[in-house]
Protein backbone atom coordinates (compact mmCIF):
# COMPACT_ATOMS: atom_id res chain seq x y z
CA UNK A 1 0.00 0.00 0.00
CA UNK A 2 2.96 2.30 0.89
CA UNK A 3 4.67 1.59 -2.58
CA UNK A 4 1.59 2.76 -4.01
CA UNK A 5 1.11 6.10 -2.12
CA UNK A 6 4.66 7.08 -3.25
CA UNK A 7 4.22 5.91 -6.80
CA UNK A 8 1.10 8.24 -6.94
CA UNK A 9 2.84 11.02 -4.69
CA UNK A 10 5.47 11.27 -7.22
CA UNK A 11 3.13 10.99 -10.34
CA UNK A 12 1.27 14.14 -9.47
CA UNK A 13 4.44 16.21 -8.74
CA UNK A 14 5.88 15.31 -11.77
CA UNK A 15 3.15 15.74 -13.91
CA UNK A 16 3.06 19.77 -13.59
CA UNK A 17 6.41 20.38 -14.03
CA UNK A 18 6.72 18.19 -17.36
CA UNK A 19 4.15 20.11 -18.05
CA UNK A 20 5.60 23.25 -17.40
CA UNK A 21 9.14 22.52 -19.18
CA UNK A 22 7.08 21.94 -22.61
CA UNK A 23 4.79 24.99 -22.15
CA UNK A 24 8.61 26.54 -22.20
CA UNK A 25 9.73 25.07 -25.46
CA UNK A 26 6.61 26.71 -27.40
CA UNK A 27 7.25 29.81 -29.25
CA UNK A 28 5.22 32.57 -27.22
CA UNK A 29 2.95 35.15 -29.44
CA UNK A 30 4.28 38.48 -29.03
CA UNK A 31 0.81 39.81 -30.06
CA UNK A 32 -2.29 39.49 -27.85
CA UNK A 33 -5.30 41.35 -27.46
CA UNK A 34 -5.29 45.11 -27.76
CA UNK A 35 -2.30 47.01 -28.74
CA UNK A 36 -0.97 50.76 -29.03
CA UNK A 37 1.65 52.22 -30.18
CA UNK A 38 3.15 55.85 -31.37
CA UNK A 39 6.16 57.37 -33.21
CA UNK A 40 7.81 60.11 -33.80
CA UNK A 41 10.35 61.57 -36.86
CA UNK A 42 10.48 62.80 -39.85
CA UNK A 43 9.55 62.83 -43.04
CA UNK A 44 8.99 64.85 -46.65
CA UNK A 45 6.08 65.90 -49.18
CA UNK A 46 7.52 64.50 -52.09
CA UNK A 47 4.75 66.21 -54.21
CA UNK A 48 6.15 69.79 -52.83
CA UNK A 49 7.70 72.06 -55.71
CA UNK A 50 9.84 73.86 -52.85
CA UNK A 51 12.70 71.61 -52.73
CA UNK A 52 14.59 73.40 -50.17
CA UNK A 53 11.77 72.91 -47.51
CA UNK A 54 10.36 69.81 -48.12
CA UNK A 55 11.70 67.91 -44.65
CA UNK A 56 9.52 68.41 -41.73
CA UNK A 57 8.68 66.64 -38.32
CA UNK A 58 6.24 63.82 -38.08
CA UNK A 59 4.59 61.00 -36.17
CA UNK A 60 1.98 58.45 -35.64
CA UNK A 61 -0.88 57.16 -32.83
CA UNK A 62 -2.07 53.69 -33.69
CA UNK A 63 -4.12 51.44 -31.72
CA UNK A 64 -5.98 48.23 -32.12
CA UNK A 65 -6.64 44.53 -31.72
CA UNK A 66 -4.91 41.38 -32.33
CA UNK A 67 -6.86 38.83 -35.08
CA UNK A 68 -4.08 36.39 -35.00
CA UNK A 69 -0.10 35.86 -34.81
CA UNK A 70 0.31 37.28 -38.03
CA UNK A 71 -2.53 40.02 -38.67
CA UNK A 72 -3.62 42.91 -36.21
CA UNK A 73 -6.06 45.29 -37.44
CA UNK A 74 -6.63 49.09 -35.87
CA UNK A 75 -7.00 52.54 -36.68
CA UNK A 76 -4.00 55.04 -37.41
CA UNK A 77 -3.49 58.79 -37.56
CA UNK A 78 -0.46 59.45 -38.91
CA UNK A 79 0.79 63.54 -40.22
CA UNK A 80 3.71 65.40 -41.16
CA UNK A 81 4.35 68.93 -40.97
CA UNK A 82 6.61 71.95 -41.35
CA UNK A 83 7.22 75.98 -41.34
CA UNK A 84 7.86 78.01 -43.94
CA UNK A 85 7.94 81.33 -44.51
CA UNK A 86 6.09 82.02 -41.09
CA UNK A 87 2.98 79.57 -42.34
CA UNK A 88 2.65 76.12 -41.18
CA UNK A 89 1.87 73.51 -43.37
CA UNK A 90 0.50 70.47 -42.12
CA UNK A 91 -0.83 67.02 -43.64
CA UNK A 92 -1.93 64.05 -41.92
CA UNK A 93 -4.25 60.57 -43.20
CA UNK A 94 -6.81 58.47 -40.43
CA UNK A 95 -6.54 55.29 -41.87
CA UNK A 96 -7.70 51.85 -40.91
CA UNK A 97 -4.95 49.60 -40.84
CA UNK A 98 -4.11 46.19 -41.78
CA UNK A 99 -0.41 44.61 -40.00
CA UNK A 100 0.82 41.88 -41.54
CA UNK A 101 3.17 39.67 -40.08
CA UNK A 102 4.51 37.76 -42.51
CA UNK A 103 6.79 35.39 -40.01
CA UNK A 104 4.51 35.71 -37.03
CA UNK A 105 7.08 38.53 -35.45
CA UNK A 106 9.46 41.27 -36.25
CA UNK A 107 9.14 42.33 -39.55
CA UNK A 108 5.73 43.77 -41.01
CA UNK A 109 3.86 45.53 -43.90
CA UNK A 110 1.26 47.29 -43.51
CA UNK A 111 -1.60 48.93 -45.63
CA UNK A 112 -4.56 51.41 -44.29
CA UNK A 113 -7.55 53.56 -46.12
CA UNK A 114 -9.37 56.45 -44.83
CA UNK A 115 -9.58 60.13 -44.80
CA UNK A 116 -6.79 63.02 -45.42
CA UNK A 117 -6.20 66.25 -44.16
CA UNK A 118 -4.51 69.52 -45.20
CA UNK A 119 -4.39 72.49 -42.90
CA UNK A 120 -2.47 75.40 -43.83
CA UNK A 121 -1.92 78.41 -41.00
CA UNK A 122 -0.44 81.75 -40.61
CA UNK A 123 -0.08 84.33 -37.61
CA UNK A 124 0.39 88.42 -38.05
CA UNK A 125 0.52 90.11 -35.16
CA UNK A 126 -1.99 88.38 -32.83
CA UNK A 127 -4.13 87.09 -35.65
CA UNK A 128 -4.15 83.61 -36.67
CA UNK A 129 -5.55 82.54 -40.13
CA UNK A 130 -6.12 78.68 -41.41
CA UNK A 131 -7.19 77.05 -44.35
CA UNK A 132 -8.17 73.16 -44.14
CA UNK A 133 -8.91 70.71 -46.87
CA UNK A 134 -10.20 67.26 -46.73
CA UNK A 135 -10.41 64.27 -48.77
CA UNK A 136 -9.39 60.69 -49.62
CA UNK A 137 -6.45 58.95 -48.06
CA UNK A 138 -3.91 55.47 -48.60
CA UNK A 139 -1.14 54.46 -46.35
CA UNK A 140 1.20 51.60 -46.78
CA UNK A 141 4.30 51.01 -44.59
CA UNK A 142 7.26 48.75 -43.41
CA UNK A 143 8.54 48.00 -39.84
CA UNK A 144 10.14 45.86 -37.27
CA UNK A 145 9.10 45.08 -33.84
CA UNK A 146 12.31 44.61 -31.90
CA UNK A 147 11.38 43.36 -28.05
CA UNK A 148 12.52 45.26 -25.26
CA UNK A 149 10.20 44.09 -22.43
CA UNK A 150 7.99 41.55 -22.11
CA UNK A 151 5.14 43.15 -23.67
CA UNK A 152 6.89 46.67 -25.09
CA UNK A 153 8.64 46.70 -28.34
CA UNK A 154 10.78 49.77 -30.00
CA UNK A 155 9.40 49.96 -33.76
CA UNK A 156 11.44 51.69 -36.34
CA UNK A 157 9.05 52.24 -39.78
CA UNK A 158 8.72 53.84 -42.88
CA UNK A 159 5.28 55.10 -43.59
CA UNK A 160 4.57 56.03 -47.37
CA UNK A 161 1.05 58.33 -47.40
CA UNK A 162 -1.03 59.42 -50.53
CA UNK A 163 -3.76 62.10 -50.20
CA UNK A 164 -6.41 63.64 -52.66
CA UNK A 165 -8.30 65.97 -51.41
CA UNK A 166 -11.12 68.95 -53.09
CA UNK A 167 -9.49 72.58 -52.68
CA UNK A 168 -8.99 75.33 -54.77
CA UNK A 169 -7.48 76.90 -51.88
CA UNK A 170 -3.59 74.57 -52.41
CA UNK A 171 -1.60 74.57 -55.09
CA UNK A 172 -2.25 70.73 -55.73
CA UNK A 173 -5.34 68.59 -54.76
CA UNK A 174 -2.65 64.92 -54.24
CA UNK A 175 0.03 64.73 -52.63
CA UNK A 176 2.65 61.46 -51.67
CA UNK A 177 4.26 61.94 -48.59
CA UNK A 178 7.16 59.65 -46.67
CA UNK A 179 7.52 59.20 -42.64
CA UNK A 180 10.28 57.89 -40.99
CA UNK A 181 9.29 56.73 -37.21
CA UNK A 182 11.05 55.34 -34.11
CA UNK A 183 8.50 54.55 -31.88
CA UNK A 184 7.45 52.00 -28.82
CA UNK A 185 4.25 49.78 -29.20
CA UNK A 186 2.72 47.98 -26.32
CA UNK A 187 1.03 44.51 -26.78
Amino acid sequence: MRARVLVLTVAMMAGPSAATAQEGLRPSSPHQGFWVGFGLGGGSNLSDAAAGARFGFGGDVRLGGTVSDKLLLGGEVIGWGRSISGSTVTQSNVLFVALLYPTGQGVFVKGGIGFAGWTQSASIGNTTTSTTAGGFGLGGGVGYDLKIGSNLFLVPGVDFLYQNVESNVFSNSSASLVVFTLGLTWH
